[in-house]
């Protein structure tokens, strides 16, 4: 078998392991740039693109749900609520005024237990457990353990709630 050999003129030699390293920095260049581009194709880029609804978000989402409870006040709640898409919102919204009315401090805690897709809209179920000190004498303190089922939609900047069950968390 006869040797291949790269003849260079003779000013200009240049060592072997010289040309491999530049091969390898140029092959690993390209794999780079070619995972840069492939990374980026996943990604949401454009205003009508949503990323894809991950466990993540629903703990996020339930934290942001813990807090507004917990802030006593119902604004801050219910902008965690898309209106627009949430079925009886204004009732929903009734309700929640009249529940931060009767009760005073609240202490939320939540476990995520699933969290799945259905169609463009994220899905969780989390357990709930709502303690909440009444404002009125003559009204009990509250406290409940409930599963949620939460449904979110993607309004282009948030996973926002399009629906609650059950509402009776509320009453």
């Amino acid at each position: 078998m006869a040797k291949l050999r790269i003849l260079l003129p003779s000013r200009s030699r240049v060592p072997v392991w010289q040309i491999m390293i530049l091969c390898l920095a140029s092959i690993l260049g390209t794999v780079i740039f070619a995972c840069a581009q492939e990374g980026k194709s996943s990604a949401p880029n454009d205003a009508g693109s949503r990323p894809v609804f991950s466990e993540g978000d629903a703990v996020r989402v339930m934290d942001n749900v813990r807090q507004g409870l917990e802030s006593d006040n119902p604004r801050r709640f219910l902008k965690l609520f898309d209106a627009k898409k949430m079925p009886g919102f204004a009732a929903f919204r009734d309700q929640i005024s009249v529940f931060f009315e009767k009760f005073g401090p609240m202490r939320m805690t939540y476990r995520v237990t699933q969290v799945g897709t259905e169609g463009e809209f994220g899905a969780a179920i989390a357990e709930i457990t709502l303690d909440a000190a009444a404002k009125q004498a003559t009204t009990p303190n509250l406290r409940r353990i409930v599963p949620v089922r939460v449904i979110l939609g993607w309004d282009g900047k948030a996973w926002k709630i399009v629906d609650w069950s059950p509402r009776e968390l509320f009453q």
